[in-house]
């Protein structure tokens, strides 16, 4: 705990510095305290996405940063002093409910965040794409050797760039931070009265027992979870008019969740709305926007072009480059294919109708289905308050996000954590438009942090909620973690030298699922799944050149005659 503390503390400072110069690149002026931290982790995450594709993100990038870090601490110097005592005072004024609201909030997450990670993406992809590029930045044709990889979030880009990976494997610690702050924004508009969706910003702590799940590990989707509805919220208040300010700030947040995770690009109707509809405020700084939009897509295609030899992986949408290390189309099918599935609870249903389809979707037992029913119910309720509500506009507009959302979805992998941040702003937007109670608000915030501690004190099996075998219980914090964290796995297995082929890699053992790789020495892989896509596909990885830096190809292989 006290490690990740001082993490938290170098990540501060680091946002701070970096923030102040994102501001200033964008002529910003002003943008909430909270929010300039954010503004800083999207410089810093250009910065080290950048940097990934030249070197290794490990210690002489770290010492870079550290020089930098140095010098923009002390050009801002009476800015940052300024901003810490706003933050000060942003704390006292706050109700003695909230205050203490905030500590507990803390509390849960600093200790949640020394506990060992939930999610078995964390175990199949995340520690494994982070370790790449900590040791060699970004690979060509990474996908090869294992179809996840070919994602590389720039979340897991961000996260390599504070885990200080060459000192041990226990900070894994952006989530946390990111909670925390976010927290603190949340909990300041609750203690506030001006406005409805003031309520509706606070009350997304709500959902802390969900978010709680995600803070230990580099799960892109927290923070989606946390920055969409701001975005939603600021669109909204400023759906009649915007200043030039404020609509550089909406931009810069609404590209940095596109960059994180793809699935949010249809933020962009918002705005592109916002443009147009304040143009003749918004043209002068027109050549700023394209810049910033220009370099966030340029970046995102030539890591895609990298790591898969696709601009849009793991779709063959504008398929136009031809390069060896590209993964080959029957693998990227496959790749589809479960991904689909793993939204259909690991069914095959091709070759069913959509109403079919629909019908097996909402009757997925557990959680998943829990999910899939609240979002089809939210669809259908949510219109009936538009018909009383001032800001019916931009509310309908939300809306049809909604519905184009799950569109997307629903053609790709409907996974209920890929549509979740509109079930949680439709639903509270409907909340919020029956029940005006700020005490009520807080309560169940209250209600939700008290939950929210349990799992993470008591061993709970998790049979009730999910039929993965591989996650049937969550980590719980033991006492000798109060200085250091636990490592960032949970699996545990023995690891071994493979060679299929004349392909040498590090697999676990047979005792983990089929994607697993775990905390692995590279390459890691998986041997049952190298030897399923030779047996069915007649493909093996293989190395470019003569060292892991080269990147991989898939060799075809000859089918054996027996």
């Amino acid at each position: 705990m006290l490690l990740i503390a001082l993490n938290w503390i170098y990540i501060t400072l680091t946002c701070l510095s970096f923030g102040f110069v994102f501001k200033k690149l964008l002529n910003i002026d002003v943008s909430h305290t909270i929010i300039h931290l954010i503004l800083g982790l999207f410089l810093y995450t250009i910065i080290t996405t950048t940097t990934a594709f030249f070197i290794a993100i490990n210690t002489e990038y770290y010492i870079i940063i550290l020089i930098l870090n140095s010098v923009f601490l002390y050009v801002f110097r009476k800015d940052i002093s300024t901003y810490l005592n706003s933050i000060i005072h942003s704390f006292k004024i706050l109700k003695y409910l909230s205050r203490l609201l905030f500590l507990l909030l803390f509390c849960l997450v600093l200790i949640q965040s020394a506990t060992k990670p939930n999610l078995i993406d964390n175990e199949s992809y995340y520690i494994q794409t982070i370790k790449w590029i900590n040791e060699f930045g970004y690979v060509r044709g990474l996908a090869n050797l294992h179809l996840f990889l070919g994602q590389n979030s720039s979340w897991h880009t961000l996260q390599a760039g504070f885990n200080f990976s060459f000192i041990s494997n226990y900070f894994n610690d952006i989530n946390g931070f990111v909670f925390i702050i976010f927290g603190f924004l949340f909990i300041e508009k609750l203690n506030n009265d001006r406005n409805l969706q003031d309520y509706f910003l606070g009350l997304v702590l709500i959902f802390s027992l969900f978010f709680m799940q995600f803070v230990n590990t580099p799960s892109p989707d927290l923070i989606i979870f946390l920055l969409t509805p701001y975005v939603i919220y600021e669109f909204i208040l400023n759906f009649k008019s915007i200043s030039s300010n404020k609509f550089k700030v909406i931009l810069s947040l609404v590209l940095f969740l596109c960059f994180v995770k793809v699935t949010m690009l249809v933020l962009i109707i918002l705005v592109m709305i916002l443009f147009f509809k304040n143009y003749m405020i918004l043209k002068t700084n027109i050549f700023k926007y394209i810049v910033l939009c220009s370099t966030i897509l340029g970046l995102f295609l030539i890591k895609n072009y990298t790591i898969s030899g696709y601009l849009l992986y793991p779709t063959p949408i504008f398929d136009v480059l031809n390069v060896d290390w590209k993964l080959p189309k029957e693998l990227l099918q496959l790749y589809q294919t479960g991904t689909y599935q793993s939204g259909m609870n690991n069914i095959d249903v091709s070759h069913l109708s959509f109403f079919e389809k629909l019908s097996y979707w909402i009757k997925i037992p557990k959680l998943h289905g829990l999910f899939n029913k609240i979002y089809l119910l939210v669809l259908i309720v949510f219109p009936l308050l538009l018909l009383k509500n001032k800001n019916v506009k931009p509310l309908f507009i939300i809306y049809i996000l909604a519905i184009l959302q799950f569109v997307i979805v629903w053609l790709n992998s409907p996974q209920y954590r890929f549509f979740f941040v509109f079930v949680l702003v439709l639903s509270l937007q409907i909340f919020i438009s029956l029940f005006k109670s700020r005490k009520l608000g807080i309560t169940l915030v209250y209600a939700s942090l008290v939950l929210s501690a349990i799992p993470i004190f008591i061993p709970i099996n998790l049979n009730t909620f999910t039929s993965n075998n591989f996650v049937m219980s969550l980590s719980t914090f033991k006492l000798e973690h109060i200085i250091i964290p636990e490592e960032n796995t949970k699996t545990i297995t023995t690891f071994s030298k493979e060679n299929i082929d004349g392909f040498e890699f590090n697999s676990p053992g047979e005792d983990v699922f089929f994607w697993s790789t775990g905390s692995g020495d590279l390459p890691c892989v998986n041997k049952q799944q190298v030897e399923y896509i030779k047996t069915y596909y007649n493909y093996i990885p293989k190395l470019r050149g003569n060292s892991l830096k080269d990147g991989f190809i898939s060799e075809k292989v000859k089918k054996d005659k027996n």
